[in-house]
């Protein structure tokens, strides 16, 4: 009878002791790579914050643009802001990391009375916050899904695009299911922000924030919304501003979607009109 070699069962031996324990780490590792992705959910184009929170070992870049124009006593402002950046880092199933910036903003000031027209231009403030899922939809009950969103800004753009102090804001985001492809989101916040007043000094007044957002899959790819959204003063001056707006998201692969939107305003206070559009990437784990 042929005996095994004594390297031979030295190597059985190492085999056994070292590479069957592993063996469910890598089968484990290996149907992780084999996984889908999870749906890729974005905080653009709407103004509606989702409820969603970036996975975990996850990282996302929303970019855009936006034109917006408005025409008020005798003064026709057109603005650009590019490239409005929020970065998402998921941190926990619950909590991810926001960095966000306003971008370079470009703005023209046109006069009725035939005066030269005004131009300025620089780059605008930064960011930073978190947002916390709060609790999960209950269905068969109207209990929404529910997040809190909070950030600060920071005072890094130039001129007068920038604030020029560390404002705070937040908002609860909310959403509910209404169909298997429609889904109804709203969020109720409150922002500050500093500005300078009649006397030249700089000033930190607060506003009550809103949206309602109702978003439908048309495909599997192809999805589109409509949104209404505003702000009131609080401790500051001024009127009321409210808007409407919709667009489209296109899902061109797994991990990017390109959207487009274009909205008008309801009151005096708001933009008389606007359009944008933008890109959302997320990073492969």
């Amino acid at each position: 009878m042929l005996r095994p070699h004594p390297q031979t069962l030295c190597l059985l031996s190492w085999a056994h002791a070292f590479i069957v324990p592993c063996l469910p780490f890598f089968l484990s590792a290996n149907l992780a790579c084999c996984e889908a992705p999870p749906e890729l959910v974005t905080d653009r184009p709407d103004q509606t914050e989702s409820t969603s929170i970036v996975p975990p070992g996850f990282t996302q870049i929303e970019i855009g643009w936006t034109h917006a124009m408005d025409d008020e006593d005798g003064e026709e402002t057109h603005s650009d802001s590019l490239p409005e950046t929020l970065l998402r880092l998921g941190l926990t199933d619950r909590l991810e990391l926001r960095l966000g910036h306003s971008g370079h903003s470009w703005e023209r000031i046109d006069f009725d009375n035939g005066a030269p027209s005004e131009e300025s231009e620089g780059w605008g403030d930064s960011a930073v916050g978190f947002k916390y899922d709060l609790w999960d939809e209950v269905e068969g009950c109207f209990i929404p899904d529910a997040a809190l969103i909070a950030h600060l800004s920071l005072p890094t753009g130039a001129g007068g695009h920038s604030t020029k102090r560390t404002d705070p804001g937040f908002r609860f985001t909310f959403s509910h299911t209404l169909a298997e492809d429609l889904a109804l989101s709203y969020n109720l916040g409150a922002e500050w922000e500093t500005a300078e007043d009649s006397r030249g000094e700089e000033d930190t007044l607060s506003s009550l924030v809103w949206t309602v957002s109702v978003g439908k899959s048309l495909t599997d790819r192809l999805g589109a919304f409509v949104e209404l959204f505003g702000d009131t003063p609080l401790s500051a001056g001024g009127t009321p501003a409210s808007s409407f707006d919709g667009g489209f998201t296109y899902l061109i692969a797994e991990n990017l979607q390109i959207d487009v939107l274009a909205g008008v305003g309801l009151s005096e206070g708001a933009e008389d009109w606007f359009i944008g559009s933008g890109v959302s990437y997320r990073f492969p784990r």
